[in-house]
């Protein structure tokens, strides 16, 4: 995970324009990008980072001038998915109890506007737990 920084960036025009140029020249691609009040995190295939993490960082500090930028291994990503899932209530509620009672913590949530998806970024090594508690919330019913 690409961590970034930075007071008032909503205000600045083109800020993630410059970090994604930034991968982009790099030849790196990203898995995932969700943001919030002043930060920006973008999810990296750590193989693609692995051995490049002082350039990146060099870059992006360059590019974009962020207050803060660092680079974090050993998240996963898990997309709970589907249709059913638009307005229906609970849905979130269920995740997150789910994961939270198989002892899981919780490390980055995401959801889009169109309410496809949630995204739960997990510890690499709670990803299994956290998984078979979803399936176990939602498939085993």
């Amino acid at each position: 995970v690409l961590h970034i920084e930075k007071d008032m960036m909503n205000n600045e025009i083109g800020f993630g324009m410059k970090v994604l140029k930034v991968l982009s020249d790099l030849g790196l691609s990203f898995e995932h990008f969700p943001s919030g009040i002043d930060t920006l995190s973008i999810i990296i295939n750590a193989e693609e980072v692995k051995g490049n993490e002082k350039k990146i960082l060099a870059e992006i500090s360059k590019a974009a001038n962020p207050d803060n930028v660092s680079i974090e291994t050993g998240l996963s990503l898990i997309a709970v998915v589907g249709r059913g899932m638009v307005r229906a209530p609970g849905t979130a509620s269920r995740i997150f109890s789910a994961i939270a009672a198989a002892g899981v913590n919780v490390r980055m949530i995401d959801q889009g506007s169109s309410e496809l998806s949630i995204l739960v970024g997990v510890d690499s090594g709670e990803f299994q737990q956290a998984i078979l508690a979803i399936y176990d919330e939602f498939v085993s019913e």
